[in-house]
């Protein structure tokens, strides 16, 4: 019989301690295979509990991986962007955030992979979810798009379409790193090049 390794003072302290085991042990083993399709079994293994007691916190493979990145992900993205300066013109740090978002999703194996290439497999609510959880970044990248377009040094669209063309446009860009068909100066040049003259008025 498997002998969980969480030991808490209430029951309440180890239904905690249980689920952050189980979001760490995901973690851990994503990050080990560089893909979120993940067996169950061996979560709850990893996180020294039953099979069983897994579905007692999440209702499947997609539950689990949204609940990661809810838990996670935001704080990641208030870091980053907390790490371009703010004392930077607003089409600057467009430029700086744009190319160290790309540079994350490359970098960043768990991350990476449930965003940019696992997500499109998961369920409605699964994907829903997690484009809440990093809809921070999307919120900080279009602020910044609308604030060089008050500043006239951006062309006019709506912003819900300028948002989406600038993420699609990190996407690639990551891509670009993952299948190793370009440098890290060379995708970082040409995306800064790319959005700001797409995005220019000239």
């Amino acid at each position: 019989m498997l002998v969980p390794r969480i030991r808490a003072a209430s029951i309440e302290e180890h239904r905690a301690l249980t689920r952050e085991a189980l979001l760490d042990a995901a973690r851990v083993i994503i990050e080990a295979e560089g893909s979120s399709d993940i067996p169950l079994a061996d979560v709850a293994l990893e996180a020294g509990v039953g099979r069983t007691t897994f579905y007692e916190y999440f209702a499947d493979r997609d539950d689990l991986i949204a609940s990661l990145v809810e838990a996670e992900l935001p704080n990641v993205i208030e870091d980053l962007i907390d790490s371009v300066p703010r004392d930077l013109p607003p089409v600057e740090r467009l430029a700086v955030l744009a190319v160290k978002t790309v540079e994350f999703v490359a970098d960043d194996r768990v991350f990476g992979s449930i965003l940019h290439r696992d997500v499109g497999r998961m369920g409605p609510d699964a994907q829903k979810r997690i484009r809440e959880a990093h809809s921070g970044l999307a919120t900080e990248l279009t602020d910044l798009y609308m604030r060089g377009v008050g500043a006239g040094l951006l062309r006019a669209m709506p912003a819900h379409i300028a948002g989406r063309l600038i993420g699609d446009t990190l996407m690639a860009g990551a891509r670009l790193l993952i299948d190793g068909v370009a440098t890290r100066e060379e995708v970082a040049h040409h995306i800064r090049n790319f959005l700001l003259s797409g995005l220019g008025l000239h």
